[in-house]
C-alpha cells in the first residue's frame, strides 16, 4: 500500500464547510440517513477490483490499497440513492471495468437511472493495459428525479489535464460538474475521498462537502492537501 510523508504536524484547520470523515462509505451513507441529511449530488471513485487480466495489470489498484467487488460496490452506491431527494450520482469508472459493472448493477436492480458519460484524458505517461494502455478514465451520470441542469454552462463532457497521482482525479473539471449541475450552498458527497479533490472543487465553488476515506494515512494526507490547496483555485473556463 502507498505510503506518502503526512505533509504538516499537527492536523491543519480546513473550512468548517468541509467534513472528511476517517470511516467506510458504508458507515457514511448509515450516518447521513439516520441523521437526516440530504444531498444533490454524489461522487464516488470506488477502489474496483480487476481479475480479468494476467499479470501485474490485473492487480495494479491492490497495490495501493484494498479493492471492493463489483456486486460490493452496486450495493453501497444503491444505498446512497437513499440520501438524495432530486439530483446525480458521478461514478468514476474505468473501460475495462464497464461491463463487469453494468452486469453487476443490473443484477442488483440498481435504483439510479442513467443518462450520460464523459472521459477525463490523463496526460503523462500511460498506465497498465491489456488489450490497450489506459490513458483515460470515464464518469458515469445517473440522475434521480429530474436531473435538470442549475446552469447552462459550456462544460464539456471530455477534460484533459496532467494526473497528480495515483487515483487523484482533476478537481477543475469537477468544479465544473459542481457549477453546472448544483447552486451554492447544496450538499455534495464523496464516497471514496482518497485525496480529496472533490473536496477542493467544493471549496472553490461553495459547496457543503461530505467524504469518506477509511484509509487513516490517505484521510490525513487529503486533509492536508486540502489545507495546501485551498487557495490555488485553477483557471479553469467552464461558462
Amino acid at each position: 500500500m502507498s505510503q506518502m510523508t503526512l505533509l504538516t504536524v499537527p492536523e491543519p484547520e480546513i473550512p468548517d464547510s468541509i467534513d472528511l470523515r476517517n470511516c467506510s462509505a458504508q458507515e457514511l451513507i448509515e450516518d447521513l440517513v439516520s441523521s437526516g441529511v440530504r444531498a444533490q449530488l454524489v461522487v464516488a471513485d470506488p477502489p474496483w477490483h480487476y481479475a480479468q487480466a494476467p499479470g501485474h495489470s490485473a492487480h495494479a489498484e491492490e497495490n495501493h490499497y484494498p479493492c471492493l467487488k463489483d456486486h460490493d460496490i452496486a450495493q453501497i452506491l444503491s444505498d446512497s440513492y437513499q440520501v438524495v431527494d432530486a439530483g446525480r450520482l458521478a461514478l468514476w469508472c474505468t473501460w475495462p471495468k464497464l461491463g463487469h459493472w453494468f452486469d453487476a448493477s443490473i443484477e442488483l436492480g440498481f435504483p439510479w437511472r442513467y443518462v450520460s458519460g464523459g472521459s477525463w484524458s490523463k496526460g503523462g505517461p500511460a498506465g497498465t493495459g491489456f488489450h490497450w494502455l489506459g490513458v483515460s478514465e470515464c464518469a458515469l451520470v445517473y440522475v434521480k428525479g429530474t436531473g435538470l441542469c442549475t446552469k447552462w454552462t459550456t462544460l464539456p463532457n471530455h477534460h484533459h489535464s496532467f494526473k497528480e497521482g495515483h487515483s487523484i482525479k482533476p478537481a477543475s473539471w469537477m468544479a465544473g460538474w459542481l457549477e453546472r449541475w448544483t447552486v451554492p450552498g447544496d450538499t455534495v458527497v464523496d464516497l471514496f475521498a482518497g485525496m480529496g479533490p472533490l473536496a477542493l472543487a467544493c471549496i472553490w465553488t461553495g459547496r457543503k462537502y461530505i467524504g469518506s476515506e477509511i484509509n487513516p494515512v490517505r484521510h490525513r494526507q487529503a486533509i492536508d492537501r486540502i489545507a495546501i490547496n485551498i487557495n490555488n483555485k485553477p483557471e479553469y473556463h467552464h461558462a
